[in-house]
């Protein structure tokens, strides 16, 4: 029996481009040892995302008109590189009608819009390449939402365009405005992104995992139904953190606005490292980690800036060569997943 092999990778905006790099190289690899038409979902059984990572997840698994996927991991990081100064571009009039964002959100989502549907076109949540799980949260009913492949075999209600699932899983409180959407059903949504209760959408993706059959799922009888620790290989990818600290005599002089941005990252971070240690807890229980586990893959930004949206040339750059260097510098244990992706495809 091969394992339920599941890729996780974070909310952080810009910085998407630090897994986008880290994946690509994987991927790299594997047409390196497997053949130049592989692609990365062909090694993975289910594909998590929230915000930046749930792009990223929409552009890994949506088909071409063959069915196979339509982009390579390094077309998928090209969506940022290209596109990113358009998507987190503020003119300068913005700047000094709303100067700190306080009657509207900072960003127009016109660019963001016109871009995923470049990428996505009409394809569907139910013509994914393989399951998957991307988070949003719906604030009119206060609720979770997660977008599953899974969940639109009981019918159209359930199912959505990608285009949409991208705009909403990266409609981030203060920088672009909520997401109103529709499902083939005509079904309304109405949502913001998936970060504020998941940034690290790996433990959520266990959980799914945990009661999905992927033996009939993926008409695959060589994959486990409803699998455990001993059953899962976990490829978890953050989007980069340097870990700057705040400094006790500033902050207890902060009120609101003084509160607000380091209280967006202390949470963002603060989600990650709280998932990352509870799947090192599950895993540590297993008895079988021959060909599977658990691996958190956290990449440095380097010398680029945290903030979500620097989407200058400048950064762009530098999220790029931090996300090479992280490849250069964890090359072995990158290997060893290739490895084991291979041995569990």
């Amino acid at each position: 029996m091969k394992k339920t092999t599941i890729l996780s990778i974070d909310g952080g905006g810009i910085r998407g481009i630090l897994p986008g790099v880290v994946i690509a190289y994987i991927e790299q690899q594997l047409q390196k040892r497997e053949g130049e038409d592989v692609r990365l979902s062909d090694y993975f059984d289910l594909i998590a995302g929230t915000s930046t990572g749930g792009i990223l997840s929409c552009l890994y698994l949506t088909p071409n008109e063959e069915g196979r996927p339509k982009f390579t991991a390094s077309e998928a990081v090209s969506l940022y590189l290209e596109n990113g100064s358009s998507i987190f571009n503020r003119p300068w009039y913005r700047k000094i009608s709303n100067p700190a964002a306080l009657f509207k959100a900072k960003y127009d989502v016109e660019a963001l819009e016109k871009i995923v549907l470049s990428y996505l076109g009409d394809a569907r949540l139910s013509q994914c390449v393989k399951p998957c799980l991307i988070t949003a949260y719906d604030f009119f009913q206060r609720r979770s939402i997660f977008f599953n492949k899974k969940d639109t075999l009981k019918g159209e209600i359930f199912d959505y365009y990608l285009r949409d699932i991208a705009r909403s899983t990266s409609a981030a409180p203060t920088y672009f405005k909520p997401s109103r959407i529709y499902s083939v059903f005509n079904a309304p949504l109405s949502l913001i992104d998936g970060g504020v209760f998941a940034n690290n959408p790996a433990m959520c993706a266990y959980a799914e995992a945990r009661t999905s059959d992927f033996s009939r799922l993926l008409d695959r009888s060589d994959k486990p139904a409803f699998p455990g620790v001993d059953d899962m290989l976990v490829i978890s990818i953050g989007t980069g953190s340097k870990g700057e600290p705040y400094h006790f005599n500033k902050a207890k002089k902060w009120g609101v606005a003084g509160w607000l941005p380091p209280l967006i990252d202390i949470l963002m971070s603060g989600n990650s490292e709280t998932v990352d240690y509870q799947l090192k807890q599950l895993f540590a229980t297993s008895k079988n980690e021959e060909r599977g586990g658990y691996y958190r893959l956290a990449p440095s930004v380097g010398e680029a800036c945290t903030k979500l949206d620097d989407a200058s040339h400048k950064n762009m750059k530098l999220l790029e060569e931090a996300g090479r260097s992280f490849v250069a510098e964890n090359r072995e244990i990158l290997n060893e997943i290739v490895d084991l992706l291979i041995l569990n495809k």
